[in-house]
C-alpha cells in the first residue's frame, strides 16, 4: 500500500502518525492520577529570586 504513494505522501503520513501518537501519549499521561504539572521555568525563576 505504501509503495503506491509518492515519497512526499509517505513523509506526510509518517509525520501525521507520529503526531497522533504523541497527542494520545500526552492525553494518557495527563489523565494519570499521579500527574503533576511542574513548570520548570517557574522553578528556575524562583531559584534565582531566592539567590538574590
Amino acid at each position: 500500500m505504501l509503495d503506491t504513494l509518492d515519497p512526499f505522501q509517505q513523509l506526510v503520513l509518517g509525520v501525521s502518525c507520529v503526531g497522533i501518537l504523541m497527542i494520545i501519549l500526552v492525553i494518557f499521561l495527563t489523565a494519570s492520577p499521579n500527574f503533576e504539572n511542574t513548570d520548570r521555568l517557574k522553578k528556575i525563576l524562583d531559584f534565582f529570586e531566592k539567590k538574590k
